[in-house]
């Protein structure tokens, strides 16, 4: 059986001295699409963060590659190949969406073996083919499914093995909504593999392969999307809202 590219087991993670996740097991194949969904204050971006070494962790293991990630450094995390768009998008302001997609490079790219920026970024480009125009536009005059975009496009950047999504589809127009889901799945045609974290889970089957629900900091239930959204609990729990 062959070890899962991203392994999470017995996870609990703390904000300002309080616990807010407890042990949280999640994983990912290589070249699978992950879900984890739940409402406001579940815990969602708190279990990317640890990922990302950016919320401590109390307890438990978080594994990529085989290899323990725990007592990393966060800005070494991207250098092992994961790559991630935060809820809030967190760009580079005062800086232009093709600066945006090259400072990760110039950072970092030797480490993860990007041997041409430009075609990096043009590759970046060809795919949210909608930012083109907006390549040299500071990243806060962008609308809200642009910034989303070039968040997503910084991810990518590194060239990452797995691609760690926080809510990509919130707060958006219909529209954009269906545009991103297109680029997702491109993404992972890519050969990328993807965990994505939903408030509005109407959308995850159209995208994964495997879904966890959270409530409270715990998983409460995992397995096919389509399985779990017919379920009248998992129903009353998704309604209200996102985190």
């Amino acid at each position: 059986m062959t070890q899962p590219l991203l392994e999470i087991s017995n996870l609990s993670a703390t904000v300002a001295g309080f616990e807010v996740t407890h042990g949280i097991d999640l994983s990912v194949e290589e070249g699978e699409a992950v879900a984890l969904v739940g409402r406001n204050g579940a815990g969602k971006t708190s279990t990317f963060r640890s990922v990302m070494g950016l919320t401590p962790i109390a307890n438990g293991s978080i594994r990529f590659k085989g290899e323990e990630m725990t007592d990393l450094r966060p800005e070494l995390i991207p250098r092992r190949g994961i790559g991630y768009q935060p809820e809030n998008r967190e760009l580079f302001t005062g800086m232009t969406v093709e600066e945006n997609f090259r400072l990760p490079i110039w950072t970092s790219g030797d480490a993860r073996g990007v041997e041409d920026e430009d075609v990096m970024v043009e590759s970046i480009f060809e795919l949210f083919s909608e930012l083109e125009r907006r390549r040299d536009a500071e990243v806060q005059n962008l609308s809200g499914g642009q910034g989303k975009m070039t968040a997503i496009g910084r991810a990518l950047a590194l060239n990452p093995d797995l691609l760690i999504l926080d809510e990509p589809l919130e707060g958006l127009a219909p529209v954009i909504v269906e545009n991103l889901k297109t680029y997702i799945h491109q993404i992972i045609d890519r050969g990328i593999s993807v965990l994505i974290a939903e408030s509005n889970a109407s959308h995850v089957p159209e995208i994964v392969d495997r879904m966890y629900v959270m409530e409270r900091g715990e998983i409460v239930d995992s397995g096919d999307p389509d399985v779990l959204m017919e379920d009248e609990k998992i129903q009353m729990l998704m309604q209200g809202g996102g985190e």
